[in-house]
């Protein structure tokens, strides 16, 4: 049996958060969750976290939270959702971008790769 891994879900809308929460939970995953980057950064500080999932938040910008996350750990891989129909600038290799339209199937197809991924590396 693999060792668990442990997403940490970043969104300003509660209940798309706790939705996806018990969504990567049923799938087998341990869940962090925050509301917005300061609480996160904080949880990814003190908590081994395999994946990060972002939503583009309010008050600050994914780009630069991304940016912050990749200076503590630079192979950790981070999702982009977005509700828009373009691929964020600031999403690059390790990470992925996701379309909120996208169902909770794709959502783990694309965690399961995101986390193979960083593991092979």
């Amino acid at each position: 049996m693999h060792t668990q891994s442990t997403i940490l879900c970043i969104d300003d809308e509660e209940l798309e958060l706790s939705l996806r929460k018990m969504v990567l939970e049923a799938a087998g995953y341990a869940v962090f969750t925050a509301t917005n980057a300061s609480k996160a950064l904080e949880v990814f500080r003190f908590q081994c976290i395999d994946l990060v999932i972002t939503n583009n938040l309010q008050g600050i910008t994914s780009h630069s939270f991304v940016a912050e996350l990749r200076h503590l750990s630079p192979q950790l891989p981070i999702i982009v959702l977005s509700g828009g129909p373009t691929l964020p600038a600031a999403v690059a290799p390790p990470d992925y971008h996701l379309h909120k339209l996208e169902g909770p199937i794709e959502m783990i197809a694309r965690v399961q790769h995101a986390i193979a991924g960083s593991a092979a590396s």
